[in-house]
């Protein structure tokens, strides 16, 4: 099967998750900065979905990528308790 971070298939499956969540957010009402946790989850997957498009072109901009993805997914680690400490 292979490794599942770098299947394009996942990717782009996260990236539909990220915005089906999105939009389910749209629908509540919470204050405008409560969605700084999924544009983070939002960066981190498109920059990793990019980072697996750019692998054969460039491989240094491909591993950049992923940098970028991972400091962005640490980030919404600590939005996600930021908001969680906040809203209780």
């Amino acid at each position: 099967m292979g490794n599942v971070l770098k299947m394009r298939v996942a990717a782009w499956g996260a990236l539909v998750l990220i915005v089906m969540w999105l939009v389910f957010q749209l629908n509540t009402p919470e204050p405008w900065w409560s969605y700084i946790s999924i544009f983070f989850a939002f960066m981190m997957t498109f920059c990793h979905l990019a980072a697996l498009y750019v692998w054969k072109i460039s491989k240094a901009a491909s591993r950049k990528l992923d940098v970028v993805a991972l400091v962005m997914g640490v980030l919404f680690v600590i939005s996600l308790i930021t908001l969680w400490i906040v809203m209780h």
